[in-house]
Formats: structure tokens, sequence, C-alpha cells
């Protein structure tokens, strides 16, 4: 028998210690500050890598609307619905990558599979220099969107790979921070390109500069970044073994090459993978749209292009304020997640209704609502840490999140043709479908909340406490199989 493995609080930990790829043999005490002196080291070799690529994958995916106020809406002739198509056209390929990204996932090592798809998304994004018209961008947005589909899953396993489920929520965060510095540097960055002097026009400039920086720590990204804790250069022999046991001791989970169908047909059987679905499309159903639009948005209050970009620095530094206190909250309270979610929804939705009702001539008080929208933009890695928290065997995860982005992809794709040119600059159509997201998106959460809470009760009950539960797991069992938290009743779910 195990001795209990805490799966939180303070305390010494028992964690198995593997001595094969399969096989646990012996068992290792991990004090508190033995613990946190491992989890720091990884801390500083993983998460600035993640952190930095998902700031150039931000700047990348958004480049399109960076470029639209420099000049390429005149210069390849595009007008107001082809722009709203281009914008779209990036989730086409996103919807059409996520299953194949899914299964990469799987088969291959997560690490790896982000790796080339980086290489090949900035050599894409470079390409789109030479675009001319609304097709050759349309082909190129969408090539994108398929290279990008796997880095949200790729991270999110990367992520559960070296953390436990309650360091989840903080690593999310961390590394999803990325997108907050790029939209705060992002548009003072592309109005400093657009006065490169050259013989190119200044969005081809900003494609060539923006991919090539991506292609560079793509490259980087293939030395420095480990397969899994076993192969970490950063970690001694004992280290390793100890970073690895810590996590799969309590996930429960194999890193496991192969495709299961029957967790693939569990996955669709489980109420949460849809909640999970359709919290991702009223997501990002007002995100498509102010990605594409929130320049001119800004710019329609009555600024110049150099004001809309300065302002949108202080956009991006409200997002990173709402991700700060979101993280910090889910990190601090236990079981605060799914509230937190539901609050930035309420938040949002005053930003919109502030947008709607604050007459035009006040253009302080309209902008001010536009800085509070962003603030469901900062739910997201919430949202994926609850994926990897909750959701457990190899292909089930990669399902849910193969479905995560299906919804991801449809709310983006809808979001910008909300926008519709005949009733700009005020789009009254668009923002009546953010208010109608910003409700459900509360609904969905606390619907998925008290499912799990309930959950969690009948476990309880039927068969005493996670902790007991572990206690009494043989090794093998919690360690080799690659079982689903359905399988698993000493997990239990965090909210």
């Amino acid at each position: 028998m195990d001795k209990i493995v805490k799966l939180r609080g303070a305390g010494v930990s028992y964690v198995p210690s593997p001595s094969t790829a399969t096989g646990m043999q012996q068992a290792v005490l991990l004090s508190p500050s033995e613990e946190r002196k491992l989890v720091r080291k990884i801390d500083l070799h993983i998460i600035p890598v993640m952190f930095v690529l998902y700031l150039l994958q931000y700047l990348d995916k958004t480049s399109m609307g960076y470029a639209a106020i420099i000049g390429v809406i005149a210069d390849t002739h595009l007008n107001g619905v082809e722009y709203s198509w281009i914008s779209s056209f990036f989730y086409v390929g996103f919807l059409i990558g996520s299953p194949i990204s899914a299964v990469a996932l799987v088969k291959f090592p997560a690490t790896k599979v982000v790796v080339v798809t980086v290489i090949l998304w900035a050599t894409t994004l470079m390409c789109m220099a030479i675009g001319h018209n609304f097709g050759g961008l349309a082909a190129l947005r969408i090539l994108l969107g398929v290279f990008e589909a796997a880095i949200n899953p790729g991270f999110s396993i990367v992520t559960s790979m070296w953390y436990k489920p309650n360091e989840h929520a903080l690593r999310h965060g961390l590394w999803y921070a990325g997108a907050s510095i790029a939209y705060i540097f992002g548009g003072i960055l592309a109005y400093a390109i657009s006065h490169i002097r050259s013989g190119i026009r200044s969005w081809q400039v900003l494609f060539i500069i923006f991919g090539a920086l991506t292609f560079v720590w793509g490259v980087a990204m293939f030395f420095v970044l480990p397969i899994n804790p076993q192969t970490a250069y950063f970690l001694s022999h004992e280290e390793r073994s100890k970073a690895f046991a810590r996590v799969q001791g309590l996930r429960h989970s194999a890193d496991t090459r192969q495709w299961e169908p029957k967790q693939a047909k569990e996955a669709l059987l489980d109420v949460r993978s849809w909640l999970f679905f359709l919290l991702c499309i009223f997501t990002t159903l007002p995100g498509g749209g102010l990605t594409a639009f929130g320049s001119i948005i800004t710019q329609s209050f009555g600024y110049t292009v150099f004001q809309t970009q300065l302002l949108g620095m202080i956009t991006g530094t409200f997002l990173l304020i709402f991700l700060i206190l979101t993280v910090s909250i889910s990190t601090l309270f236990e079981d605060a997640r799914c509230i937190s979610i539901a609050v930035l929804n309420v938040v949002s939705l005053a930003g919109v209704l502030m947008i709607k009702f604050i007459p035009a001539h006040h253009k302080w008080g309209q902008l001010g609502g536009f800085w509070l929208i962003s603030a469901y933009a900062s739910s997201f890695p919430t949202i994926l840490s609850l994926v990897s928290s909750n959701i457990t065997g190899r292909t089930k995860g990669s399902t849910v999140n193969a479905m995560l982005f299906l919804g991801f992809c449809m709310g983006y794709i809808i979001g910008p043709l909300t926008f519709l040119a005949q009733e700009a600059p005020y789009y009254p159509t668009a923002y009546n479908v953010m208010i109608a997201s910003f409700v459900l998106n509360t609904v969905i959460i606390m619907s998925m909340r008290q499912t799990m809470l309930l959950w969690n009760k009948r476990r309880d009950k039927a068969g005493g406490s996670a902790s007991t539960l572990i206690a009494n797991a043989s090794r093998n069992d919690t360690m080799e199989l690659d079982r689903t938290d359905w399988e698993n009743k000493g997990i239990r779910y965090s909210v």
C-alpha cells in the first residue's frame, strides 16, 4: 500500500520514484522546501520559453489588424466585407488544424509538435508580405491558422506534464500573460515599423519582421524546451525522477502515444466537454470581432492613428491587470476558478453597456467601457487550466481540447462578421451579440461548477476522501495506466 499523496497543502509528500520508463520501484520523500526549489527551477526554464512564444503568437495572429491601419487594406484593394472575411479565415484554418493537432499531440511529443508548427507559421507569416489581393491573403491566413492550432492544446499538455493540478491556473496565466504584453506593445511596435523607410510597404515590413522573430524563436525552442521531465537538461537525474513522479502520481495519466477510441467516446459523452465547447464559442465571439476591429473602433471615438496605438497599450494593461487578479484569486483561493470566470464576464458585460448607452460625445466614457470589455479575455487561461486539471486520460484530454478549440474557432470566425459594414461606426449588432455572449458564459460556467461539485460529493459519499482512495491504490495502478477521470474515482474536480 502507498502512503497518502497530498493533493493540496503543506507537509511532506510521498512520490513514487520511477526506476524505469514504465515501472515504479522505490519511493522518495519530497519536503516542501525541496519541492519549492524544484518547482522554481522548472519555472525558470519552462515558463519564459512559453511566455515569449505566446507573445509572438499573439502578435502574429493579430498582425492583420495592425497592418489594417498602416495601409494593407488600401494597397490590396480590400473592401470592408473582404477584410472581415480575411480576419475570419485565420480561424477557418484553426478549425481545420485543431483535429489534426489533437491527433499529432497524442502520436508525437507535444513540445516537438509545437516547435514544428511554430517554424511553419512563421514562414507563412513572412510570405504574407507578397500577398497582393484578397485571394492570396485569404489563403495565407488559412494556412497561418492551421499551423497555429497546436499551440494552446500543446501548451496545456506541456503544463500538465510539469505541474500539479493546483499549480495549473498560475502557470497557464504566466505564459498567457505574453498575449497581454503583446497587446500593450504590439500597436506601438507596428507604429514604429510604419516609419521604416524601405523599398516595400510598411505592412510588408511588419509581416517580415514579426515572422522572422517567431522563426528564430521556434528554432531556439527546439534546443531549450525538453520533451518531458525525464529529458530535462537543467535537472539532475534525481530531480528528473521527482519532477516526473510528483505530477504523474496525482494525474493517473500515462504519457502514452496510443490513441484510445474508448477515451474519445467518453469525451463526447461527458457533458463538460460540450459546456467547454459552448464556453469557448461565447468567449471568442466578442474576441473575434474586437481583434479585427478593435483599432478601428478606437479610431471611431475620434482619435488619430498614433493616439489609437497608444490607447491600445492601455487596453493591454487592463487585460494584464485582469489576468493578474484572476490568476492570483484562482491560486490563493481553492475552488475559485469558475467564479473568477463568471465575474470577468460580468465586468465585460458592464463595458459593453457603457459603450452602447453612453452618448457618443462622451468619448472617454465609451473608451472606458472598451477597456472594461477586455476583462473576458483574461478568462481563457483559467478555462484551459480547468481542462488540464479536470480531464485526464491522454486521448480524452486531446479530444476535449479539440472540442474546446473547435468552439474557439467558430467564435472567432463568426465574431468579425457581426461587425456589419453598413452599421459602422456604432455596430449595434456586434454589441448585442457581445451582451448575449457574456450572459450565456456566466450561466454556462456556473452550471459547470455546480455539476463538478455534485460529482465530488457523490464520490466522497461512495468511496471516501480523494487522499484515502489514492492511499489504497497500488503503485502500478496509479502510475502505469492511462486512466480517465471517470475511471479514476480518486480524482476530485477543481472548480
